[in-house]
């Protein structure tokens, strides 16, 4: 079977009416303007004090993306398939950290060719379900917030960049009333042109990408009751490191930071389910992080700032519930 779509976009950004200054005064004293930062093309505080003067920007971009797919059944019921699709994110105004009209600017549209190849089936009488795809994306002027001193963050464009991997996942079915499940994932990703700060950071990974992921559980039906049953349903789910910042462990020369910090370290969290239903009717009782492992889900560049420490944010500690699902 093949499959085609399309789609044209065209946007346009706008940044009307801008304007801000630098003054003097205190808590229930009236301002003292002394310059004017926007719109000034030069450092703050060079330009005259105008409260009269505003600053625009704008510009547009368009897009033709779309989808080809093809796909094909073999006799065994194995379905393979290959597809590509574009992407396309918008430009944007880079507004958000500037000292003067000189640091705000637009950035360029994000473009993305995704090409993946798989297959999915049914073995073993039905028993074992198997689904595998290779992929690999390709990105031009992909989007990132670059972090500076301050603490202010820019969002800048990335002129190259790739992530390629493959991902598996197959259930098996033991028996009527138990069921293993796995899955993995191997990442490869890389920026191939990229450079922050005055630094070189191409051929570093993306943040956020782990290089292997598994996820391994089984479903247990333990008991009939009331018309349903009652499941037992752990799972363990792995992850290998992973970056907070395109800087991995760089840091810019002459200053203070310590990248190497904003990262996760290798970690597995098992979690649990509970539950009894009968079709219609549901409890559940769960656990996720059932032994408490600490973790964090991102991290921010201070060091860089004269900030004694970097800032890191945990992840979701052991949480712990109870779920009623009802259905006429």
């Amino acid at each position: 079977m093949l499959t085609v779509g399309a789609r044209y976009t065209e946007d346009k950004a706008r940044y009307d009416d801008a304007y801000a200054y630098l003054f003097v005064g205190g808590v229930g004293v009236a301002d003292f303007p002394i310059a004017t930062t926007v719109p000034c093309a030069t450092v703050a505080g060079t330009c005259a004090y105008n409260p009269a003067l505003r600053f625009a920007l704008k510009d547009k971009g368009s897009a033709l993306t779309g989808r080809v797919a093809l796909s094909y059944t073999l006799p065994d019921d194995t379905l393979i398939y290959a597809s590509f699709n574009r992407g396309y994110r918008a430009g944007a105004v880079n507004g958000g950290g500037y000292t003067s009209s000189g640091g705000i600017s637009f950035i360029d549209p994000e473009r993305v060719n995704a090409y993946e190849l798989g297959l999915k089936g049914r073995y073993l009488d039905r028993r074992l379900t198997l689904a595998a795809s290779l992929f690999y994306y390709d990105y031009t002027n992909q989007q990132l917030q670059d972090t500076r001193p301050g603490p202010v963050s820019f969002l800048v464009n990335t002129p190259k960049s790739e992530v390629y991997g493959a991902e598996v996942e197959t259930t098996f079915k033991a028996a009527d009333s138990f069921a293993f499940n796995l899955s993995f994932g191997l990442l490869k990703s890389k920026y191939k042109q990229l450079n922050l700060q005055g630094t070189s950071l191409s051929g570093n990974s993306l943040p956020f990408a782990p290089k292997f992921t598994a996820q391994a559980g089984f479903d247990w039906d333990i008991v009939a009751l009331g018309g349903g049953k009652i499941t037992f349903s752990p799972n363990m789910v792995y992850s290998s490191r992973q970056f907070f910042s395109p800087f991995n462990q760089i840091n810019v020369v002459g200053s203070p930071q310590v990248n190497s910090e904003l990262q996760q370290g290798a970690n597995a969290k098992v979690n649990a389910t509970l539950g009894w239903s009968n079709g219609n009717y549901g409890v559940r009782l769960f656990a996720n992080n059932l032994f408490n492992r600490k973790t964090y889900a991102y991290g921010l560049d201070l060091r860089g700032a004269g900030f004694p420490y970097n800032f890191l944010v945990p992840s979701s500690p052991r949480t712990y519930g109870l779920s009623v699902r009802a259905g006429f």
